[in-house]
């Protein structure tokens, strides 16, 4: 199911840009999609499980942010999502076929070693199969897990791609101030820079998946007026980062493990969001095209920091 648009009326100015971020609801893409926001973007954003945090910042900001529903690990989800975006653009821009393009797409949805169990005991309780998997050897459970893992983390991007690219901003749909298009894939310091072997093998498989389809596309699209991005964050505050870390810690072991980490904090939210909106809406962002960029303050280049932290 994908959530109606809103009734608010369309807000542009001149210069403004249609941004999907996908995984908007909270954490780094609730950011991202604030920092769009705050440039009078037209913006629509995904949610799995939170819509409150996509609904909040409609409020806060009216006319600009529209929202769906979409589990990019299943593909009569994609599609109608897919269907959505297309209704979206043209709800907004019914005056100008020109703008009915996206400029940027930013594929920042993942699951967590933590937060696949959720997901798919949610799944496998609304199909009515979940007591069945309880059953199962802990071998088939982390097996379902493990492809829950890929396939959203790892297929989901690359369908929501397939799925969004037509309608990606190019030479061909060039208005006087665009003629280029953007798409940013969010992978992570573990999988796409450096080995945590504390975390599961499954989750940071995928996240070298997203690098490397991040790589593959920028090869594809070396001609064309498509840039492709791939950013690495480290340990951000989030909601999953507390999830599959914080939660586990006493406060004195917090407190050792935060005096541990790069610069002697987490990222937070904010400052990964702050880099997306600038290398996707300045022009000198273009020739970061293809790169995988680490954006963890140092902790892909000493990952010990972390992995060989004292218990």
């Amino acid at each position: 199911m994908v959530a109606s648009l809103t009734n608010a009326a369309p807000r542009k100015t001149e210069h403004s840009l249609n941004v999907v971020v996908i995984g908007g609801s909270s954490g780094i893409g609730r950011a991202i999609v604030e920092g769009y926001a705050k440039l009078d973007c037209r913006i629509f954003a995904t949610y799995y499980c939170k819509e409150e945090g996509i609904v909040s910042l409609q409020k806060k900001y009216p006319g600009l942010i529209d929202y769906g529903h979409l589990d990019q690990g299943d593909l009569d989800s994609i599609e109608a999502f897919g269907d959505k975006i297309k209704e979206w653009l043209d709800n907004s821009y019914p005056e100008n076929a020109g703008n009915r393009r996206v400029d940027i797409l930013i594929n920042n949805a993942a699951l967590g070693s933590a937060t696949v169990v959720k997901y798919v005991r949610s799944k496998l309780a609304t199909e009515g199969k979940l007591e069945s998997f309880l059953q199962l050897s802990q071998f088939r459970q982390q097996a379902v897990e493990d492809e829950a893992l890929m396939r959203v983390n790892s297929l989901g991007p690359l369908w929501v791609t397939d799925i969004i690219f037509p309608l990606l901003r190019n030479q061909a749909t060039a208005t006087m101030h665009r003629n280029f298009g953007s798409i940013v894939f969010m992978g992570s310091v573990g999988g796409s820079t450096g080995v945590f072997p504390q975390y599961r093998a499954s989750d940071l498989m995928s996240k070298a998946a997203v690098t490397y389809l991040s790589k593959h596309l920028a090869a594809e699209n070396s001609h064309s007026q498509c840039d492709v991005f791939c950013l690495a964050p480290g340990a951000t505050n989030t909601e999953m980062f507390q999830s599959s870390t914080l939660n586990r810690m006493g406060a004195s072991e917090l407190s050792r493990f935060l005096s541990g980490m790069p610069k002697c904090r987490l990222i937070e939210p904010e400052e990964i969001a702050s880099a997306v909106v600038a290398l996707t809406t300045e022009k000198w962002g273009r020739i970061f095209h293809g790169a995988v960029m680490d954006a963890s303050l140092g902790l892909g280049v000493r990952p010990g920091l972390q992995t060989e932290a004292p218990e």
